[in-house]
């Protein structure tokens, strides 16, 4: 039970230690002009960014997901397609109808449109 409580402390010690190392040891942020506005790409931010997003760019993101699931359930399944059984090769046939029917539904109902 020591050799835990003595483990749990030196690991606590060392994070602690190299948590703050950089702050202790380094040099100080300089923080001139825009230092304070966080950015990825290196240019100013043209507006702030609560701005709301158009409903367009969310459905198109989560279209994109769907789809890209879809794919990576699909990936692993072709690379073992030689070692499947019929009951496997038609329950991802099922999978892949259903995707087709949810695509044509979307189609039907517009949600592809760019609008």
């Amino acid at each position: 039970m020591t050799a835990l409580i003595l483990d749990v402390l030196v690991v606590g010690t060392i994070a602690t230690i190299m948590t703050y190392a950089g702050r202790l040891l380094g040099p100080a942020p300089k923080h001139e002009g825009d230092g304070n506005i966080p950015y990825e790409t290196g240019v100013r931010p043209i507006e702030h960014a609560e701005e709301k997003i158009s409903v367009l760019y969310w459905k198109f993101a989560v279209l994109f997901v769907v789809f890209d699931v879809d794919l990576a359930l699909l990936f692993p399944w072709a690379l073992s397609r030689p070692h499947l059984t019929l009951l496997s090769v038609l329950s991802v046939t099922l999978f892949v109808l259903i995707t087709a029917l949810m695509v044509a539904y979307f189609w039907a109902k517009g949600v592809l449109e760019c609008r």
